[in-house]
């Protein structure tokens, strides 16, 4: 049986019953969106039963940003809660030497993260901190193929420059980790798996730019 990928749709009512539990403050004070385009690197893993090392291609990726500011702490910085969605395109290769592999198939990599920044509360330029956690969904095109999702996390930072007040620039670079806890099978059809994954990590990194629209 085929498992059904869950939609943006779905990830946004979730991530909204999520803010609904926030204190009030998170919806009484500024919102910023940021739509965003990137270029997601690494992804590197074991193969348990060739031993061959298995890699996502690197290439770009996009996806949306809303944050909600929280009230300026003691220190002057800036706290806000963040719910982030990014896909990344790709294809899962198997390693042949330097520049060189087998391409297995094509594969989304989505990431579904709730979590929160800190920053400078004065200025047009403020640097960050960025920190958040979810789940990795990872689609593969393939006749019958099951996806895998399973717990992430990031940490990151960067900076946004202020236009007007209303309008930004938004930079910032993120490592993701997505835990496979050791060995286990991935992309699964029929009782047999195209790969037994080695390894308790997938590392990836993501460079992004948008633009901030705040309310």
């Amino acid at each position: 049986m085929t498992k059904k990928r869950p939609s943006p749709q779905m990830f946004w009512f979730a991530m909204t019953l999520i803010a609904a539990l926030f204190p009030v403050s998170a919806f009484a004070a500024n919102v910023e969106i940021t739509p965003f385009a990137g270029y997601t690197m690494g992804g590197d893993f074991t193969d348990a039963v060739t031993g061959k090392s298995l890699s996502f291609d690197d290439t770009s990726s996009y996806g949306i940003m809303v944050d909600f500011k929280q009230p300026a702490d003691k220190e002057g910085g800036e706290p806000w809660i963040e719910l982030y969605y990014s896909r990344q395109e790709t294809s899962l290769k198997a390693d042949q030497g330097l520049f060189l592999g087998k391409q297995l198939l094509d594969v989304n990599v989505e990431y579904f993260h709730v979590g929160g920044t800190y920053g400078m509360s004065t200025g047009k330029v403020k640097p960050f901190v960025v920190g958040t956690l979810g789940a990795t969904h990872m689609t593969p095109k393939g006749d019958g193929l099951h996806g895998e999702t399973k717990f992430s996390l990031s940490f990151g930072g960067g900076v946004k420059l202020y236009l007007t007040e209303r309008i930004g620039l938004r930079f910032d670079a993120r490592w993701f980790g997505t835990l496979f806890n050791g060995s286990g099978a991935a992309f699964c059809s029929g009782g047999k798996c195209l790969v037994e994954v080695q390894g308790d990590v997938l590392f990836q990194f993501s460079a992004n730019a948008g633009v901030v629209l705040a309310f």
